[in-house]
């Protein structure tokens, strides 16, 4: 149902956009952009702490995992002079003056997961460097569209210069009770747990029903599932035909997915695995629930609404790019 509900609990997703202005000095890049080897982890991660701009977007990642992918690159600092003199006594800890990951999971889309550029003199042409790179190696890969999910304004001042453009926002929904309304529940369904074995034919299902950047893939399923509060899948005559995903935070749960088989829709799978994740919820004491949204995804919002959920007005702008 719904084509991208997203955790936003740190537990279980870390996705935020940081603009730290004057807090760290003018980063001059010292070399090219290069793949972001798996010994970095400690320089991408300062980087990610003190950079006057950054991006985090991982899901049940994180930042550092795809070190060592060819879709993670970095931009050395320039060393100083001091730098210089004291490499000749001591082995330096290298910094960086920019880094950014591209991932598909799965293609043809992909999502930029990881980005960060220390107080620049040019932070659109490091962005763009850096992008050049990681496109070529995604256009490899049979990946044909790239999307950035932006929290707080950065880096959207440079995203219309470097080939993206709105496509669509993400609204959150929120729901204060565990009301569940009435509705006729289709003959034969079963809801129970997801269990590993579903996950390739769950895969296939987000396949045939969204578009390529909404997609989940089997194996971001598997990790889901580590991390889950609740993870239920719907048999019907036999077949698998929808699931919901939940997740939890402070005295709360998050449904973090929602979707049904096109030719499940509309008889009522969706309200009986909403209203499954719902019971859940109120079983394990939490208070309250929320959800994110496509703000064009009239069908979805309006099961939501039916069950008690309403527009919160927090709304996240997606760039996408064709590549």
């Amino acid at each position: 149902m719904s084509n991208f509900d997203h955790v936003v609990y740190n537990s279980v997703m870390e996705f935020a956009n940081h603009w730290r202005p004057q807090e760290s000095s003018i980063e001059q890049p010292g070399g090219d952009v290069r793949t972001a080897g798996e010994s970095e982890a400690t320089a991408v991660s300062r980087l990610l702490r003190t950079a006057e701009g950054s991006h985090i977007h991982v899901d049940w990642r994180l930042p550092v995992d795809w070190l060592g992918s060819p879709g993670f690159v970095v931009m050395p600092a320039a060393q100083p002079e001091s730098g210089r003199l004291l490499s000749k006594f001591f082995t330096p800890q290298e910094r960086l003056a920019a880094c950014l990951a591209a991932t598909a999971d799965p293609p043809p889309a992909a999502w930029v997961r990881v980005a960060a550029v220390a107080r620049a003199v040019d932070t659109q042409a490091m962005l763009g460097q850096m992008l050049a790179v990681v496109e070529a190696h995604l256009r490899e890969t049979a990946v044909t569209q790239l999307g950035w999910l932006v929290a707080q304004g950065w880096p959207s001042e440079w995203l219309p210069a470097l080939g993206f453009a709105r496509s669509n926002e993400i609204e959150t929904f929120g729901k204060d009770d565990f009301d569940v309304p009435s509705f006729s529940v289709p003959p034969d369904l079963h809801l129970r747990p997801a269990q590993s074995a579903d996950f390739v034919e769950l895969a296939a299902m987000e396949t045939a029903v969204f578009e390529p950047l909404w997609r989940l893939s089997a194996e971001t399923l598997a990790m889901a599932q580590r991390d889950a509060l609740c993870f239920d899948v719907a048999e019907w005559n036999g077949r698998l035909v929808g699931y919901q995903l939940s997740s939890s935070g402070p005295y709360s749960a998050h449904l973090v997915r929602l979707t049904i088989a096109k030719e499940a829709q509309g008889h009522g799978v969706g309200s009986a695995l909403l209203a499954k994740a719902i019971g859940t919820y109120r079983q394990l004491g939490l208070r309250r629930a929320t959800l994110n949204t496509q703000v064009d995804n009239l069908t979805s919002q309006r099961l939501y609404r039916k069950f008690g959920f309403y527009a919160t007005g927090e709304r996240l702008p997606v760039w996408s790019k064709a590549i």
